[in-house]
């Protein structure tokens, strides 16, 4: 493929995603005709479908998925829109959530095209692979959710000020957002876990003599802890709902401080 098409393709996803986000956004808002949420979860396919074809134009170009932290944000911004379409066939309603997924893979696809201050110096080899692609694979479905639990709470709140009307009708029930997010926390926890058992062996070769750990993995361990306990709590002492959404929030915001660390190290001022 032609690499001059990577640019024109990045900014007409980009634009999409920005489209798909408002008319989703303004369905979930109030607006009560049904074009909104339709062609909303149009455009949200059609940047996933533009999205996908810049990917693999800059990896045949060589700038695979695990050259950087660049492409590492375009693959994860793409793994989290496949994994809503794809948790979106589950149930009912759930298009809607669109309206928190469409932002933030904008925002990881906006990220991806910022200008890095230097090489991240990553090894190559299937070890780093596995370590970069499951850390994406548990990022992806952290973020999907972590927009289970903010519909949650939106809609919780909707439920005790006894509004039956607005939100309340466009949100999926209670118990459908809960139990999304906890499979998606269920999928995303085995990735994480991979993701930080092959990071203490890319560190021991990559940082000879340096420390056993950056303050990413262990901040990466703090994340797993959060989410192994909302699982757990789950399975053991009933923790679902609000604290269950509580919880999934706590954690990605934690795997998104991991994340964040990565990206300035790689654009240091």
């Amino acid at each position: 493929m032609s690499p001059w098409l990577s640019t024109p393709a990045f900014y007409l996803a980009a634009t999409l995603y920005g489209l798909a986000g408002a008319m989703l956004l303004a369905h979930l808002a109030g607006t009560r005709r049904k074009v909104p949420v339709m062609w909303g979860q149009r455009l949200l396919v059609a940047a996933a479908v533009l999205h996908g074809l810049h990917d693999v134009i800059r990896w045949s170009d060589g700038h695979g998925p695990f050259a950087g932290i660049r492409e590492a944000l375009s693959t994860l911004s793409l793994l989290v829109v496949f994994a809503f379409l794809v948790v979106r066939r589950m149930r009912d309603r759930v298009e809607v959530v669109g309206a928190f997924v469409a932002p933030l893979t904008l925002l990881l696809l906006l990220a991806s095209r910022a200008p890095t201050g230097r090489p991240d110096g990553h090894l190559g080899g299937a070890l780093i692979a596995l370590h970069v692609g499951s850390v994406l694979t548990g990022t992806a479905a952290f973020t999907v959710a972590f927009a289970m639990s903010l519909s949650y709470l939106l809609q919780e709140r909707q439920v005790k000020r006894k509004r039956v009307t607005g939100v309340f009708q466009r949100l999926p029930p209670l118990d459908v957002l809960d139990d999304l997010g906890y499979r998606c926390v269920a999928v995303g926890l085995p990735a994480l876990t991979l993701g930080i058992v092959t990071g203490f062996f890319v560190g021991a070769r990559s940082t000879s003599g340096g420390p056993l750990a950056t303050w990413q993995q262990y901040v990466g361990m703090g994340a797993w802890i959060v989410f192994a306990g909302v699982l757990v709590l789950r399975l053991a002492a009933g923790w679902r709902g609000r604290r269950a959404a509580f919880g999934t929030i706590l954690g990605y915001a934690s795997a998104m401080l991991v994340l964040a660390g990565y990206y300035l190290r790689a654009n240091p001022q």
